[in-house]
């Protein structure tokens, strides 16, 4: 009885997992990173012939679940893998992907919308500055220094009949509140003053409309009526969110895009993939990168970091 339970259970639960094609290395890209993919891609291949990769666009939801299952090699995207992605990657393949920075999301453009952030306030209002801890303050509760309601509460802060802050927040599931809440917000629950929008657009025209109101939002969205913030660093430095901040390491709503890319059995990354990914980190891929209007390549330092990080899982 036991054993046929086994079997039973294994039918049920065994996921269907894609065979490899052994000839095609198979790279999914979001919507956003798509164009860049296939630039990439050509190139390489041109001079990897024993293999062919190929791309294939898919959405910032299903990415992941197709990288897990093997439809994908490999996966290029701007967000980063949640907990609720991470768990059952774990317990379907024992280990996490490999995760690579290869670009830097610059500010906004002509052209593009950007993944990188900046921080935006009514154009009335006088904040000349705010730091992260201060933003997870107002967004979040339960912060240890206390939570912020009140313009007054901060030092910086000079008007003397300052009210109520008004944060603008988008989704929980959207990609820059998921970015906020694991590199700077420590998971805290989102705080319950404000107003949920529904895009980057409603929060900026929402914004404009809100001089208490104060928003998270794409580098580079400025209007006549509203004003980005510059955003100070424990010691009290002011970075806005320029390319050349965020190339120094100095801007902290840099935001990157990521390869990801899965281990074997032996704990390594395929050598189809390795040969992406170190072609992406060289010069004539950061020379590619460079050349779109959404990314920008990144610092010789990080280009280092992150061949020795390929190195170490290769």
């Amino acid at each position: 009885m036991f054993e046929k339970f086994q079997v039973m259970s294994s039918m049920i639960y065994t996921p269907d997992i894609a065979p490899p094609e052994l000839s095609v290395c198979k790279l999914g890209a979001c919507k956003d990173s798509c164009d860049l993919a296939d630039q990439l891609l050509r190139e390489l291949s041109s001079y990897q012939g024993e293999r062919h990769y190929q791309s294939t666009e898919l959405g910032q939801a299903a990415i992941f679940a197709f990288l897990m299952t093997g439809r994908v090699s490999m996966a290029l995207i701007e967000r980063e893998m949640t907990s609720f992605e991470t768990v059952p990657y774990r317990k379907l393949l024992n280990s996490l992907p490999v995760m690579l920075k290869v670009a830097i999301c610059k500010p906004l453009t002509a052209d593009e919308y950007s993944a990188s952030a900046s921080v935006y306030v009514h154009s009335s209002n006088p904040l000349p500055h705010i730091s992260i801890q201060q933003l997870s303050q107002i967004y979040t509760r339960g912060n240890l220094p206390g939570d912020y309601s009140s313009w007054q509460q901060l030092e910086q802060y000079q008007e003397t009949e300052a009210g109520s802050i008004y944060p603008l927040r988008l989704p929980d599931i959207a990609p820059l509140s998921v970015y906020l809440s694991q590199h700077h917000f420590g998971h805290l629950q989102p705080g319950s003053n404000g107003e949920y929008v529904g895009d980057t657009d409603a929060l900026i025209n929402k914004l404009e409309n809100t001089p208490a109101a104060i928003a998270i939002a794409e580098a580079g969205r400025e209007t006549p009526h509203i004003r980005a913030v510059p955003v100070s660093d424990e010691n009290g430095n002011l970075f806005d969110a320029t390319l050349e901040n965020m190339q120094g390491g100095h801007y902290p709503l840099t935001r990157y895009l990521h390869l990801y890319q899965p281990k074997n059995q032996d704990g390594l990354i395929s050598q189809s993939s390795v040969a992406l990914a170190e072609f992406m980190l060289s010069p004539a891929g950061q020379k590619i990168i460079n050349a779109q209007h959404r990314y920008a390549a990144l610092s010789d330092e990080l280009v280092s970091s992150q061949t020795h990080l390929l190195a170490q899982n290769s």
